[in-house]
C-alpha cells in the first residue's frame, strides 16, 4: 500500500468508519483506517492510479461514483476484478471476487460512503 498524506489518511479513516455493515450479502469482517472487507470483497483507500489506466480509459458511473474497470479483467468474467473509484480523493480500489460479478451491487452499496466522506474530483469522461 502506498504511503499517503495525513489529510488523505484522515479521509480514509472517515470512509472506513462509514462503510456499510453488509455488502453483497457479506458481513463486514475486518476494517482498519485504510481497509475494509466483507468476506472476499476488499476495499483499500489511498491507492495509486491502476497501471492499466490512461487518459483515454473509460469510466463507469455507479452510485454517482466513477469507477475504472480494467479492460483485460472485464474480458475475463470468471476472474476477480479490481475496480478503482476515480472521481473522489483519495482513490479507492475494491477487489470484487468472480462470484460477486455480474451486477454493480458491490460498487452501488459502497458508493454512498465514498460520496459522503471523500472529496469529489473530476467527473468521469
Amino acid at each position: 500500500m502506498p504511503s499517503i498524506s495525513e489529510a488523505d489518511a484522515e479521509a480514509c479513516a472517515e470512509l472506513t468508519a462509514a462503510v456499510p455493515d453488509r455488502v453483497a450479502g457479506e458481513d463486514l469482517s475486518d476494517d482498519t483506517d485504510r481497509t475494509a472487507s466483507w468476506g472476499d470483497i476488499e476495499l483499500t483507500c489511498g491507492v495509486e492510479l491502476p497501471a492499466a489506466y490512461d487518459d483515454f480509459a473509460s469510466c463507469s458511473v455507479v452510485g454517482d461514483v466513477g469507477w475504472f474497470l480494467p479492460p483485460a479483467e472485464l474480458r475475463a468474467p470468471a476472474a476477480d476484478i479490481l475496480v478503482t473509484a476515480l472521481t473522489h480523493s483519495p482513490r479507492v480500489s475494491v477487489l470484487i471476487p468472480a462470484g460477486h460479478r455480474g451486477s454493480d451491487a458491490v460498487q452501488a452499496e459502497i458508493a454512498p460512503a465514498i460520496r459522503e466522506t471523500l472529496s469529489q474530483d473530476d467527473p468521469c469522461l
